[in-house]
């Protein structure tokens, strides 16, 4: 900014770096124009936060000059160092440039405010988190990739006190890791969520609300039901079958990756993702919106995949193997020497050159594409400068949607009268029709601000004058309160000093009553008085502000006497 440079320039420099470094790196070669784009957009961001902070800089250093102030406000330094990325050592150069110092012990002090809010909230999110350093017990969990229910001993818990491997659980209140030698529950990992389900022993029932894994140790996060628990208890583990619809979208967030590079290209790349059991989330790089022809000819081809129900494989190997079989591995993901492969499209695990997908995974998937049901996207949306994020639905979280969706439609056929394949053309027409009648309504109402000016403006020569104070009152066209306000608003600022009093009627014989009074005579006379006085007249009643009060009536045809009544009232009250 102080060179004077506002447009992006950086991405411009990418030629320079893909030609220096091409060799090296050849995937930048390919990805040239997205990697440009991505550049661009970013500095584009990054432009808008900038002179966004440099607006809230100026506005405090402006506070802190006005108040003879040397030193610029604690927090509006926090701000923009937490909202607007402004490091500490900027601010103090900005604030020298203005004569200003920085109030860096409130600074510090906001700072030491949020580093503690952080540590509170690592403390208390992940019970992972407390853990670290602890030798825990080692936890088989290999069933979980092939059954629901398995039989276990428990090997102990962990709470906030730390690793308990002795006694018993007795405590219901107290949310615990349960620890078992082997377990059927997959812990959260990869995007998908951790299972949960019940644990039971003949002495006691433990609910499993969510399952974390540290190092080889699975935790079964959750509390005591009924009875005891005791280590080296024998249990049965069950996982909620409701929860492992999460099969069936990891499988479909596979499929969708898939798709998206039929139809976009080698430029999509994963960005990270969550599997749930009610709906998947998938986020990946490209520079725009995908349209509704995009979006739907992703849906067709994943359709087409559930539809010909073809097999998925797994398959434990050397990473470098797997890398040659071209499995696709997540940017930025740590993996072992041994990784385990996702095949879609393979019927076993020594035929993954069929495969049209494949993936390094660790999550739970479906043992066929048709058993995931069906697909279908129901948001696409930007997440960050390059990055567009889709959700998505499978199974019965897809059925009881479409379900809802009829039931829409239904209604809509009802109340429009007409076939629900011509619904999308009746409200377009509809929408168009409302353009129009608002436009309409605009025109008309313009108009008829117009008509009351005109009819205030003639009020106003008719003004009778007591002393220097105008007392106008009369009847307007038929307006709209909106429009009688506006009126009284331009007479009180034409007067200077006057009391008002405008009557209108519509066509349905109701009538509308405004007084007004200036500052300068509310204390001789009061614009809600006015109308408590007149409004009995035409049937109705009122009230309101000193300044400006209202009311409405039913006799359209006593408000003349209504008007005369009003003169008659101001008249006596200025009569001093």
């Amino acid at each position: 900014r102080s060179l004077d440079l506002h447009e992006p320039f950086l991405h411009r420099l990418v030629d320079v770096v893909v030609d220096q470094m091409g060799t090296a790196f050849p995937e930048i070669v390919e990805r040239r124009q997205f990697v440009a784009s991505v550049i661009q957009a970013e500095e584009e961001s990054f432009g808008r936060t900038l002179d966004r902070g440099l607006e809230i800089f100026a506005a405090a250093a402006r506070q802190a000059k006005d108040k003879g102030c040397d030193t610029l406000d604690g927090y509006a330094v926090f701000q923009l160092y937490d909202t607007y990325g402004f490091p500490l050592d900027l601010t103090q150069l900005l604030a020298r440039e203005q004569g200003l110092k920085v109030d860096i012990g409130a600074f510090e002090t906001l700072m030491e405010q949020q580093r503690a809010r952080a540590r509170a909230a690592q403390k208390t999110g992940s019970m992972a988190a407390m853990l670290s350093g602890v030798e825990l017990p080692v936890t088989d969990d290999s069933a979980k990739y092939t059954t629901d229910c398995c039989e276990a001993t428990v090997m102990g818990w962990v709470d906030a006190s730390g690793l308990c491997q002795s006694g018993s659980l007795s405590d219901p209140n107290k949310t615990v890791g349960l620890i078992l030698d082997r377990t059927c529950f997959y812990a959260e990992s990869g995007g998908q969520v951790g299972d949960c389900g019940m644990i039971k022993s003949g002495e006691g029932v433990f609910a499993v609300e969510t399952t974390e894994k540290l190092a080889d140790c699975v935790l079964h996060r959750g509390r005591l039901l009924e009875g005891t628990l005791q280590v080296g208890q024998k249990v049965t583990a069950e996982v909620d079958r409701q929860r492992r619809s999460s099969r069936k979208n990891h499988t479909a967030t596979h499929l969708l990756q898939w798709a998206l590079r039929q139809v976009l290209g080698d430029a999509v790349k994963q960005q990270g993702s969550l599997v749930c059991p009610d709906y998947l989330r998938f986020d990946f790089t490209w520079p725009r919106a995908l349209s509704k022809e995009e979006i739907r000819q992703v849906e067709s081809l994943i359709q087409d995949k559930i539809d010909e129900d073809v097999p998925v494989t797994t398959a434990v190997m050397p990473i470098e193997q797997a890398k040659q079989a071209g499995a696709t591995a997540l940017f930025g993901e740590k993996y072992g020497e041994m990784v385990r492969v996702v095949a879609v499209g393979a019927a076993s695990a020594d035929r993954l050159d069929e495969a049209f997908s494949k993936e390094l995974c660790g999550g739970t998937h479906v043992s066929s594409t048709g058993q995931i049901g069906g697909f279908l996207i129901i948001k696409e949306e930007s997440v960050a400068a390059g990055v567009r994020r889709i959700t998505a639905l499978t199974g019965p979280t897809l059925m009881r949607y479409l379900s809802e969706r009829s039931r829409i439609v239904d209604e809509l056929v009802e109340m429009l009268k007409t076939p629900a394949e011509q619904i999308v053309v009746r409200v377009g027409k509809l929408v168009e029709d409302n353009k129009v009648l608002t436009k309409q309504l605009k025109s008309a109402g313009r108009s008829g601000v117009t008509d009351t000016m005109a009819q205030a403006a003639k009020l106003y020569e008719q003004a009778e004058r007591i002393g220097g104070t105008a007392v106008i009152v009369g009847q307007i066209p038929e307006s709209s309160i909106e429009q009688m306000r506006t009126a009284m608003d331009s007479l009180k600022k034409k007067a200077k000093s006057a009391v008002i009093v405008l009557g209108t009627a519509d066509g349905d014989g109701k009538v509308t009553l405004l007084a007004g009074v200036t500052d300068d005579l509310i204390k001789t006379l009061k614009a809600g008085d006015i109308v408590k006085q007149i409004a009995p007249v035409v049937g109705g009643g009122g009230g309101g502000r000193p300044q400006m009060a209202q009311a409405g009536g039913k006799d359209a045809d006593k408000l003349p006497d209504a008007l005369e009544k009003a003169k008659d009232v101001i008249r006596r009250a200025l009569a001093w």
